[in-house]
């Protein structure tokens, strides 16, 4: 938001040598490089084989359920979100994505099943959750994010992350921007733990590139400084402006708008904020209107659906 204090992001900084991909600098202790160190390393075709089998018959649910916890300290343990159910299709994927990435913690893997690109094979995005552990600072939990599609007889992992996170669940899985036939996926992170946080969305294609890519939005007066995150809750108390936020998207388009905001200002923090955001290839832009928008966006925004 324009002149607004903000907390800085804990190990978010894009790699300038990586700008095409999805991974940061500022590698903490016990959060493992994926970049350079792959997780997915097995090659046996069975285990690929049966993956398969079980990701066609698990079913994917329209809510999210608790599968699990992962434990960050003796008296802090975050659940884990997945729309698969039930729990022995769960417990199968959970195991097969263990064995075909041994360095990871099968207690602290999760998984949602999720159509990405319209070829009618169900994709696979795994989570899994790194405690950092450095010394004479509190633990933070991690997330990182992994996209399994099938091709050529086996999958093909996809990282990106890693997120600091207070909780383990995908926002959303939307048709996203100017392309139409794949969809993005909204992960939720924060920009701390010990503090009053900003909630952030980060919208991730796995399909872009080789590697994933995410949107940049800018929210600055000279809409020149873009960022990976889109503002998704304020915490006001002299953190950020104290406001209550909604997000909704339009349907994918080549013109735009995409990606709508709403700010309603709490008493003293001045006149809402309206935005319209329109992406050019993964880099979306602004306008902005205070106080009553003009028909032309509320016309808009009663299409949006709510992120």
């Amino acid at each position: 938001m324009n002149n607004r204090a903000r907390v800085a992001l804990i190990a978010m900084v894009l790699s300038p040598a990586r700008a095409h991909a999805f991974g940061y600098l500022e590698a903490r202790p016990g959060v493992p490089d994926y970049e350079k160190h792959p997780a997915f390393t097995s090659a046996d075709p069975k285990i690929h084989a049966d993956l398969r089998s079980a990701l066609r018959g698990a079913r994917a649910s329209s809510k999210p359920c608790k599968a699990g916890s992962a434990t960050v300290a003796p008296d802090w343990t975050l659940d884990l979100q997945s729309n698969v159910c039930d729990d022995k299709s769960f417990g199968a994927l959970q195991g097969l994505v263990s064995r075909l990435a041994p360095s990871l913690r099968r207690d602290r893997i999760t998984a949602w099943v999720a159509e990405l690109d319209g070829d009618k094979e169900p994709d696979l995005i795994v989570g899994h959750v790194d405690i950092s552990q450095e010394k004479d600072v509190p633990r933070h939990p991690f997330l990182s994010l992994w996209r399994l599609k099938f091709h050529d007889g086996a999958y093909r992992a996809v990282h990106a992350g890693p997120f600091l996170v207070s909780e383990v669940d995908l926002q959303a899985v939307r048709a996203f921007g100017n392309i139409s036939d794949r969809k993005a996926v909204f992960v939720r992170h924060v920009s701390c733990i010990e503090c009053e946080p900003d909630v952030y969305l980060t919208a991730i294609d796995f399909d872009a590139t080789a590697d994933a890519k995410a949107y940049e939005f800018t929210y600055s007066k000279d809409h020149r400084d873009h960022g990976l995150t889109i503002e998704f809750a304020l915490p006001g108390m002299g953190h950020s402006v104290d406001a209550r936020v909604e997000t909704r998207l339009l349907p994918p388009s080549r013109q735009g708008p995409h990606l709508l905001q709403s700010f309603r200002m709490e008493e003293d923090e001045g006149p809402d904020e309206w935005w319209a955001f329109t992406c050019k290839g993964y880099r979306c832009d602004y306008r902005m209107h205070t106080g009553q928008p003009p028909g032309e966006f509320m016309a808009l925004w009663k299409k949006a659906k709510k992120l």
